[in-house]
């Protein structure tokens, strides 16, 4: 099937313009916390921020399936995480769409630039910056939010310290992600909604190896 011409700009630029998330699940009800749950998903936060930072350089090599409305497309996704660059290419190896030096670059739609960083936190499953609020708990998940330029929410498995989902705010734009699998230690599986757009892109990571 031929993906329409809005799937794939569409769908790689809400992975790296990270201008929002949610989680994927239907809505949940968290309680409020008291002071000492929030003690408890505060360091549970700390834990995963401080497993990503020990990742360490790595090539990751994604199968990476994009969709909007009856749109379809399916190819793999190589990630450098040290310098951060990436690659998408089709089934049939055709580059479709590259980053580096701080921007998306494809031949059918116009550079985006976004920061390196906020790219390899999604990929990790995770988000940094200021220590956030802990807005709830629902069993042992956390609600955590941070406010800011960017807004952010991430559902935490506080006895896991994983984040299970993460949403981003930014400009009016929202983007929803879900961690649906293990993490050993990077997410095996990634899902990624562009609430404006509808564009879905689902991401298993199908190999890694460090790369120095």
């Amino acid at each position: 099937m031929t993906p329409r011409r809005g799937v794939l700009p569409l769908a790689i630029a809400g992975l790296l313009l990270l201008t929002g998330c949610a989680s994927l699940a239907r809505p949940r009800q968290f309680a409020l916390s008291g002071p000492e749950q929030a003690v408890r998903a505060a360091a549970a936060w700390r834990q995963a921020v401080a497993r990503s930072e020990t990742l360490g350089a790595a090539r990751l090599l994604y199968d990476a399936r994009i969709r909007q409305g009856i749109g379809s497309l399916s190819g793999t996704l190589a990630v450098s995480t040290d310098p951060v660059g990436a690659t998408i290419t089709g089934p049939f190896g055709a580059t479709l769409a590259t980053y580096s030096d701080g921007a998306l670059r494809g031949e059918k739609f116009p550079p985006v630039a976004i920061e390196p960083e906020p790219l390899l936190w999604l990929l990790a499953g995770v988000w940094k910056g200021e220590a956030p609020e802990v807005k709830g708990f629902d069993g042992d998940d956390a609600l955590l939010a941070w406010s800011g330029a960017v807004r952010a929410e991430a559902v935490v498995n506080v006895p896991a310290a994983r984040f299970t989902s993460l949403r981003i705010e930014r400009g009016g734009k929202v983007l929803e992600a879900a961690y649906p699998g293990t993490a050993d230690p990077w997410p095996s599986r990634l899902e990624i909604k562009d609430v404006s757009s509808g564009s879905t892109l689902r991401l298993t990571l199908v190999g890694r190896e460090p790369s120095r």
